[in-house]
């Protein structure tokens, strides 16, 4: 997951800094891009950067305001050029007003789109979560402004874990040799209630978590109890 600023500015551009826009890269997880805000420029700050404009599959919208969507028709229709790659379609979170904007817009320029928009509007009674996928989930929450706006948080849902059983075959063998020899680690247990080598760690009267490290034969490291 990484984050790229396209502008930071407010109100209007300068020279060093763009209007609001803001891309998450979810290439690694799933191979998309989520774009926050979309104000003037945008698409030339994305050609600035290794970003495809059809990796981009969600646009939020904070509010109405220009600085924050005028870049939006000119965006739509520039990824519709992508004429050699795949289309796919493309998902707008916003307040209510988003939609009509963005049809106006296309509609007055007589811009023709070769992908589909699914948009999603809300208002002060909808807030909460507004999208949930197999790893993430999006919170919309009102900030206060001039105008109804809201605040994204974006919740990356917990990852299972994966076990090499193989690898780590060798890896417990050394560890189990390390602790054998160990008189720092025999004393411990021996402090534990451990009183005999045939009893084991289940029959220790305390719980405990041993958190082994790679251990090198060259440098041993410590075992965490």
């Amino acid at each position: 997951m990484d984050i790229q600023f396209l502008g930071t500015g407010a109100g209007q551009p300068s020279k060093a800094r763009n209007v609001s826009s803001l891309a998450l890269r979810l290439l690694d997880e799933i191979n998309e891009v989520w774009l926050f805000d979309c104000g003037e420029g945008t698409q030339n700050r994305i050609l600035e950067t290794t970003i495809r404009p059809r990796k981009v599959s969600k646009i939020f919208i904070t509010h109405l305001h220009g600085d924050h969507i005028f870049g939006l028709p000119g965006f739509l229709s520039s990824r519709a050029f992508q004429a050699n790659e795949e289309q796919t379609d493309l998902e707008i979170y916003g307040p209510q007003g988003i939609k009509s904007f963005v049809l106006t817009s296309l509609r007055v320029s007589g811009s023709r789109l070769p992908y589909r928009i699914h948009f999603h509007e809300f208002d002060q009674d909808s807030l909460g979560k507004i999208l949930e996928t197999d790893k993430f989930t999006v919170y919309a929450e009102e900030l206060d402004h001039t105008i109804f706006c809201v605040g994204y948080r974006v919740m990356q849902k917990d990852l299972e874990g994966t076990l090499d059983a193989e690898n780590l075959r060798p890896l417990v063998f050394h560890l189990a040799r390390f602790l054998e020899k160990s008189k720092t680690v025999r004393m411990l247990f021996s402090k534990m209630g451990l009183k005999s080598r045939q009893q084991t760690i289940s029959q220790l009267p305390v719980r405990v978590r041993l958190s082994p490290f790679l251990v090198t034969p060259e440098k041993p490291m410590p075992v965490c109890v």
